[in-house]
């Protein structure tokens, strides 16, 4: 019993420090000194690449304009099938830049997406959409939402009756 704790806390211990790898990366998009972006983009585009262990970013030009390595995703999927643990590392980190208020800089325009594509830029997953006033993240982080949702738009749509 006591290994598995060891191996939980170490592995929550190894989000931890590529959270903070990737945190720094896109806090540079937008950094205060020559942030990585020089003009407004509608869309950013991740690739996970776990086969070299990287997480590469592209604007809506389809331009690398930020990439970094974590040697803990090396070996654990392909580009085009990504490992879970890292899928949710990032999933994580655009989550708590919203929660943060960090898309809300000009740079990131609206309409603004951001999405985790394959190699061919294909869409595995869309992580986060902006559009003025909606915030919609990745479908995971809201399971069973819609059905709350359902329930009480219905029972408000009875009582208009």
């Amino acid at each position: 019993m006591g290994g598995y704790n060891h191996f939980k806390r170490d592995m929550a211990h190894s989000n931890e420090r590529e959270l903070q790898l990737l945190r720094k990366l896109f806090l540079a998009l937008a950094g205060e000194e020559a942030p990585l972006l020089t003009r407004p983009v509608n869309d950013l585009f991740l690739q996970i690449d776990c086969e070299e262990g990287e997480l590469r970013i592209y604007d809506d030009q389809d331009e690398l304009i930020a990439h970094q390595e974590i040697f803990s995703w090396s070996d654990t999927g392909t580009i085009d099938e990504p490992a879970t643990e890292a899928v949710e590392t990032v999933r994580e980190l655009v989550t708590r830049l919203e929660q943060k208020g960090f898309w809300s800089k000009e740079v990131f325009a609206r309409p603004f997406s951001i999405e985790l594509v394959r190699s061919d830029f294909s869409v595995i997953e869309e992580l986060l959409f902006l559009d003025e006033d909606l915030v919609k993240l990745s479908t995971p982080l809201l399971d069973g939402l819609g059905k709350e949702l359902d329930k009480f738009l219905g029972e408000l749509l009875e009582d208009l009756k």
